[in-house]
């Protein structure tokens, strides 16, 4: 299995990144539409790789001494740069597509 698509526990996660459980179950509150932990059927939280870049991000903010509010702000904007990304790479794919589909119909035209 490669790191990217394991799943960690609260602990492990709390052991590989010195960060106690209870910070973490904080951070998934106050950061609620950047942070969310899977969850297996009885409730337990699994973190994936993601999950790990935000909270490194959180925790190098917070160690930087940035409010939890700035950070808020720091990840909405990230968050927002990257949707707007995603959607200009979209735009492009969608406007390759016509190129493509107008070219192959020329030459099956001809």
């Amino acid at each position: 299995m490669d790191k990217e698509s394991q799943l960690l526990t609260i602990s492990e996660v709390s052991k590989s990144l010195n960060i106690s459980k209870h910070t973490l179950r904080f951070w998934e509150k106050e950061f609620g539409g950047i942070l969310i932990s899977q969850k297996t059927q009885g409730g337990q939280r699994r973190y994936n790789y993601e999950h790990l870049v935000v909270i490194e991000g959180i925790k190098k903010l917070r160690d930087q001494g940035m409010s939890l509010s700035d950070i808020k702000r720091e990840l909405h904007d990230t968050s927002k740069e990257e949707r707007s990304n995603s959607s200009r790479i979209d735009l492009l794919a969608h406007r390759v597509a016509e190129v493509v589909k107008v070219e192959v119909y020329n030459f099956f035209k001809e």
